[in-house]
């Protein structure tokens, strides 16, 4: 596969979102498979626990992997391994449902799995995908935040849907002075609505119904850090 087929960084990102709501295949038990698709390139190791020891970039499990990079575990019979958002989170395979893509935490890999946490890397497959200075601003899905916000105050306390892109949006309004509640928790609720209802005030017309559109999600990305995709 040549180098200019490659996808990096946002557009390796990008396409592992698009799997989420449209899987272009069943992903059950072939996360290697998943991930090197998400950066178009082809196959050379078997799975996850070949794929880790034959990285030759490899970077520890400190700190927060960049936007777009291959996160890595072992354990198990073959290991496993997803895409960093660059955010903390990553886009798995099998985590939440099986043989889905989803969005989630990169310590919920390690605590359900049970799998030793080893980091990132910059290559995949002998085929290098990032270098420093490399983009990594994580991204919203805007309908994953709308239909949370539109849900969470009335599910079960502490469990919000789509806790990954809620919390980027918690933290944003907690450094535009909007508190949100006592804890940045993922959930957004009746003080997260409050909240971003002031932000729509300060920079869309009306409704300020504190649900998030494209308009006034895009301008606190801006302000904050964060990339928004539909």
């Amino acid at each position: 596969m040549s180098e200019m087929a490659v996808r990096m960084g946002k557009a390796a990102v990008d396409f592992a979102a698009g799997q989420v709501a449209n899987p272009s295949r069943n992903w059950t038990g072939i996360c290697l498979i998943f991930v090197r698709n998400c950066f178009n390139v082809g196959p050379v190791n078997p799975d996850a626990h070949a794929g880790y020891r034959a990285a030759k970039f490899k970077h520890g499990s400190a700190g927060t992997p960049p936007l777009g990079v291959p996160v890595w575990w072992t354990g198990g019979q073959h290991g496993h391994v997803a895409i960093s958002t660059g955010d903390g989170n990553c886009f798995s395979s099998d985590i939440k449902r099986k043989g889905k893509i989803d969005k989630v935490p990169i310590s919920l890999i390690t605590r359900r799995w049970g799998m030793l946490y080893r980091g990132w890397t910059e290559d995949i497959n002998g085929v290098r995908i990032w270098r420093p200075g490399a983009p990594s601003l994580p991204a919203v899905d805007l309908s994953n935040v709308r239909e949370a916000a539109s849900k969470d105050q009335f599910r079960p306390p502490g469990q919000g849907l789509h806790e990954s892109d809620v919390i980027i949006v918690e933290r944003a309004l907690f450094k535009q002075g909007l508190r949100v509640a006592a804890d940045v928790d993922g959930v957004a609720g009746k003080d997260f609505r409050k909240a971003y209802a002031l932000w729509q005030k300060a920079v869309v017309p009306p409704p300020f119904d504190g649900i998030p559109g494209f308009q006034s999600l895009e301008k606190l990305g801006k302000r904050r850090g964060f990339r928004v995709i539909t």
